[in-house]
C-alpha cells in the first residue's frame, strides 16, 4: 500500500503523524541553534547582556514567525550580531562569521531581515568614533589618522555615511588620506584592521573620493631596461648606468 492511499485509509492520521514529527524536528533545531548562539557568544567574549539580548532576539523571531522555513543556525548568528549593534560592541559581520560558521552574506541579510520584521531600534554608530581603534591596528601616523578625520567631516556633511557600515567607512577614510600623505598603508591591511572585507573599503573608498574631490593618478611600474635597448642607447652615445640592469 502506497504513502497516499495509507494517509487515506487512516483517515489523514498519517499526514498528521509526519506534520508532529516536523514539528519535533523544528524545536530540537530551534533548540540546537539557540545553544550554538550561545557557544558562538562564547567565543567572542560577549558580555551576558549582550548573550541575553540575542538570545531574546531570537525568541522574538520565531514567536513572530519570522523563522519559519529559514535557516535557524543563520537567523541565530544574525540575532547575535543585532544585539552587538544594539549594545553598541565593537563586533564586525567577520567576527560573527567566523565564530558562528556562518557565512557573512547570510549574517548580513538575515540581519536586515530581523532589523525590519522586529522593528530593532539600533544605534546609529558614527565612522569617526571607529578611525582612532582602525588606525592603531593599522599603525598609521597621527597624520593621516587627522586627515582621515577630515575626510570624514566632509563625507558626513555631504550625507553619504548615512547608513553604511561605520568601521568600513572608517577604514576606507584612513585607506584614502595614506594615499594622499603617500604612506603604504594596503587595502588588505585597512580592512584586516577594521575587521571587514577588501570589497568594503573598496567600495566606501569610491564614494569618498567623489565627495573629496580627489583623482588619483595610477603609478606606473618602473619599466626594467632591457639589453636591446641599452645597447642601443650605448651605440647613440647615451650613458645607461649598468645597475639598472639589476
Amino acid at each position: 500500500m502506497s504513502w497516499l492511499e495509507q494517509s487515506t485509509w487512516s483517515g489523514g492520521r498519517q499526514p498528521r503523524r509526519l506534520k508532529a514529527l516536523a514539528t519535533a524536528n523544528r524545536v530540537e533545531a530551534a533548540r540546537v541553534a539557540r545553544r550554538e548562539l550561545r557557544e558562538a557568544a562564547e567565543r567572542l567574549l560577549l558580555p551576558h547582556n549582550v548573550t541575553d539580548e540575542a538570545t531574546c532576539i531570537y525568541t522574538r523571531s520565531l514567536e513572530a514567525g519570522l523563522a519559519k522555513g529559514r535557516p535557524l543556525a543563520q537567523i541565530a548568528a544574525s540575532s547575535l550580531y543585532a544585539a552587538c549593534r544594539e549594545k553598541n560592541m565593537p563586533t564586525t559581520l567577520d567576527d560573527v562569521a567566523a565564530a558562528s560558521g556562518v557565512r557573512r552574506k547570510a549574517v548580513a541579510r538575515w540581519y536586515r531581515y530581523l532589523v525590519a520584521g522586529l522593528e530593532l531600534k539600533i544605534p546609529v554608530a558614527d565612522p569617526a568614533e571607529c578611525v582612532a581603534k582602525v588606525a592603531c591596528r593599522a599603525r598609521v601616523s597621527p597624520k593621516v589618522e587627522a586627515d582621515a578625520r577630515e575626510i570624514l567631516s566632509k563625507a558626513e556633511k555631504a550625507g553619504i555615511t548615512d547608513g553604511l557600515h561605520p568601521t568600513g567607512v572608517a577604514a576606507s577614510a584612513l585607506y584614502l588620506a595614506s594615499l594622499l600623505d603617500g604612506e603604504s598603508l594596503t587595502q588588505s591591511r585597512a580592512a584586516d584592521a577594521a575587521g571587514v572585507g577588501e570589497a568594503t573599503v573598496r567600495r566606501e573608498n569610491k564614494r569618498l573620493r567623489k565627495v573629496v574631490g580627489v583623482r588619483l593618478a595610477r603609478i606606473p611600474r618602473k619599466k626594467r631596461t632591457s639589453l636591446s635597448e641599452l645597447e642601443s642607447s650605448r651605440s647613440k652615445g647615451v650613458e645607461v648606468p649598468v645597475q639598472s640592469l639589476a
